[in-house]
């Protein structure tokens, strides 16, 4: 059953209020039904003729799809295009560009996601509230695998409505019924005359005309666009090196700056010892220290800036995390597990008493690290504040409302007003839910205050990005099963120990603070509905830390589903089953991941022989209205070193628009969970971190990365999300995996430790403190 308000969307919507419960109260409903949710209205732009928020016809015939999502190289942009596309009965090809809108349009607004229901199945006096509140705040933001699932319906429905509307004008010139028209590879035409128009020769007049209450979509019999794997829009530029990412942006005059972040969070900056010196380096202009935290040098490239950084003698104030090691943290994890207050999410039947009384009881505990979000593209912002106090920024972020945040706090710092604040999100390499985080703006923003009149363009560099960014808590947990008579369980108990993403997130960025209780990020994946448990109990116990936490590539199911996955085949081997054989014994009221798990058995020929030291794994998580399974294929050398061979994929992420884009968002989301699963760490002394770069903190090269195969499996239900179900069941497919060539279970990531051979290769070897 959906949820109609998330904890996530009543976080946002909280906050929303403070700004917009007066205005309602005063202007009551009929000031919220003013507020345009759906942006179907057309007007003239120039030369251009918008259709509606989504959609722009020019003279020439060509269409330009306005969508408002982030492209970070999911493919969204080609995607929503194929959408309106398809309604709007025109070929995919060069004749359509993609914009990316960055205007606080109501019909923008990411809805979905806070308020948890599908927009075809939108309806009732919350949905309706809702939308109008979000949508007068212009939260526009990507993530959560959301931009198809939210945005499909409404782009499906532009397209429609632009296509009426053309019928519309075309009959109106042409004085003929609208019914006796059609439309086709960018025409209206009358059959019976043979007379035609092309669209462009009518966007003028359409986008002047009404739109229609309920536009007609398309029946999916008659789709020729949809379903049916497309080029992308963006490839052919990419190849070309066209695009602009934050750290391309060159602006006239600009100045730049790096920064150096305390290397225990929450310390504060004492006093810069040798301030002077670092002035004389070579091109510095500034040495700012930014909110008492930070240190910024601005100078006349960034080349100068990073070198003066690196000079630079802090002074940090003592903190209470000084001391705190990896060491302390995984006792505090261990030491939550034995909570005797955790928050309760869910409670089905009465799985304590069954599993107390019960003759044959499993119990495990695992745990995760700390993770960064290491993004191909480091993390920068460029912020330009003129004389007039007007500001503009040039962001490679995952949010338009999160840029003008930031640069108004930032600005603010520095005791500063923008008047006005235009915001331009660039091409983003690679972001995790790292680039939703409003702390580059700002700082760049208060470094800009500084210097009115001259762009500053802040760059943080790799160890400032891997040391002092953004993390993905470390997290453990405890789970336990009563298992009956045929070896399945009959009571689950589930208890996760992981600081609250949530209660970090608006500590930094919003107004309000919900506090870590009931964070349901912290539980995603550990409650497994699917399966046929007829007593259950899920809790969670926040452990707070001095870490900043984020989001990150699938949040709680990227430690949650390793843990379940890697307890349920654990299950299955007390039971003496096969793991493919004991999951489809728990799956027997779930026909949609029985399909999924069938389909990736066959694809990986699960049951046949493998050689002395190979061994195979299969997980399957339902996350982000998406199914998704997997089976792992690794050797483990007779030295202890582990190699992923090959990773099978079945995914049903219900109607696919565009496989060819899921197809590739699997396999990169394998390649990122593979890294992590093996490898990936962050560890801490003396209370800052250790790693620093990619010398210490590797990432799969392609040497070693394992074939792919991916199949989608059609449920025929609306789209679900592919940017982050495919790193899920990663590392509880390989750890199972491992467990069948080697009989070791390894109940802790990363499964494998880094040994440095030499500069520039390393290997991973099984840890020789696996139990």
């Amino acid at each position: 059953m959906a949820r109609f308000l998330s904890r996530r969307g009543f976080l946002i919507t909280g906050a929303a209020l403070g700004g917009t419960a007066l205005v309602a109260a005063v202007g009551g409903v009929g000031y919220l039904a003013t507020v345009d949710v759906d942006g179907l209205h057309g007007h003239l732009d120039g030369e251009r003729a918008a259709l509606n928020a989504f959609l722009i016809i020019q003279s020439d015939g060509r269409v330009v799809v306005n969508v408002p999502r982030t492209e970070m190289g999911q493919g969204i942009h080609t995607g929503l295009a194929m959408v309106v596309a398809e309604e709007l009965d025109i070929p995919f090809d060069d004749r359509i560009t993609v914009e990316f809108p960055t205007e606080a349009h109501p019909a923008y607004s990411v809805w979905f996601n806070m308020l948890q229901i599908r927009p075809e199945e939108a309806s009732g006096p919350v949905v309706w509230v809702g939308r109008r509140v979000l949508g007068q705040l212009g939260f526009i933001a990507t993530g959560a695998s959301g931009s198809t699932m939210g945005m499909w319906h409404p782009m499906r429905v532009a397209g429609a409505s632009a296509r009426h509307m053309l019928l519309a004008a075309a009959a109106a010139r042409l004085d003929v019924p609208a019914a006796e028209l059609a439309t086709g590879d960018g025409f209206v035409r009358h059959v019976s005359s043979g007379q035609r128009l092309s669209y462009g020769e009518l966007a003028r007049e359409a986008a002047l005309l009404p739109p229609p209450d309920r536009p007609a979509l398309k029946p999916a019999s008659e789709w020729r666009i949809i379903g049916r794997s497309q080029p992308r829009v963006d490839l052919p530029a990419k190849v070309r090196g066209e695009p602009v990412f934050g750290m391309d942006i060159a602006l006239p005059d600009m100045v730049h700056a790096a920064i150096r972040h305390a290397p225990v969070f929450g310390a504060k900056v004492g006093r810069v010892v040798n301030e002077a010196e670092v002035r004389a380096a070579p091109g510095v202009r500034d040495v700012a220290v930014v909110d008492g935290q930070k240190v910024a040098v601005v100078a006349a490239s960034w080349w100068h800036a990073e070198q003066a950084a690196w000079l630079l003698d802090i002074e940090w104030t003592k903190t209470d995390a000084d001391g705190v090691s990896s060491t302390e943290m995984s006792a505090r994890l261990r030491s939550a597990l034995a909570s005797t207050t955790p928050y309760e999410h869910i409670d089905d039947g009465d799985a304590d008493s069954v599993i107390t009384n019960a003759s044959t009881v499993l119990e495990a505990d695992y745990t995760v690290p700390f993770l960064p979000h290491a993004c191909m593209e480091p993390i920068n912002a460029t912020v330009f504040i003129r004389d007039d106090l007007t500001a503009e920024a040039w962001v490679s972020s995952q949010s338009p409302m999160a840029v003008r945040q930031g640069v108004a706090r930032g600005a603010g710092l520095a005791g500063v007003e923008p008047t006005s604040v235009t915001c331009n999100i660039t091409m983003n390499g690679g972001a995790f839910g790292r680039r939703s985080d409003q702390d580059v703006v700002a700082e760049a923003a208060f470094l800009a205050a500084r210097h009115r009149g001259r762009p500053v363009k802040l760059i943080w560099s790799r160890e400032e990005d891997i040391a002092r960014g953004l993390f993905r808590s470390h997290a453990a947990a405890r789970l336990r099963a009563a298992l009956g008579p045929d070896g399945l369980p009959v009571a689950y108990d589930a208890l996760v120990a992981t600081q609250s993403v949530i209660e970090s997130v608006a500590s930094r960025n919003l107004p309000v603070n919900p506090g870590p209780d009931g964070d349901r990020i912290s539980v995603e994946g550990l409650d497994k509905l699917h399966y046929a448990v007829p007593n259950r109990r899920i809790r969670s116990q926040h452990v707070p830390s001095h870490m900043p936490i984020h989001f990150w590539r699938s949040n709680g199911f990227s430690f949650n589903t390793f843990f379940t996955e890697s307890f349920i085949d654990e299950c299955a081997l007390a039971a003496r089953a096969d793991p493919l054989a004991y999951r489809r014994a728990l799956l027997r009221g779930s026909p949609r991941h029985l399909a999924v798990l069938n389909r990736v058995a066959e694809l990986a020929k699960w049951g046949t022989p493998m050689a002395p030291g190979r061994g195979r794994g299969i997980a399957i998580e339902e996350c982000y209205r998406s199914v998704v399974a997997q089976v792992a294929e690794v050797t483990v050398a007779a030295d202890g070193e582990i190699r992923v061979d090959h990773v099978f994929c079945a995914i049903d992420a219900g109607l696919v628009i565009n496989p060819d884009a899921v197809i590739a968002q699997m396999e990169g989301g394998i390649s990122f969970g593979v890294t992590t699963a093996l490898m990936s760490a962050i560890s801490l002394d003396a209370g800052a971190v250790v790693e620093s770069n990619f010398h210490d903190f590797p990432m799969q090269r392609l040497a070693n990365a394992p074939a792919i195969e991916v199949a989608i499996v059609d449920s025929g239900l609306p789209p679900g999300g592919a940017g982050e179900p495919g790193i899920v069941p990663v590392a509880g497919a390989i750890a199972n995996a491992i467990q069948a060539a080697t009989g070791r279970r390894i109940r802790s990531l990363p499964l494998a430790v880094t040994e440095t051979v030499d500069e520039r290769r390393t290997r991973t070897v099984l840890s020789p403190v696996a139990t």
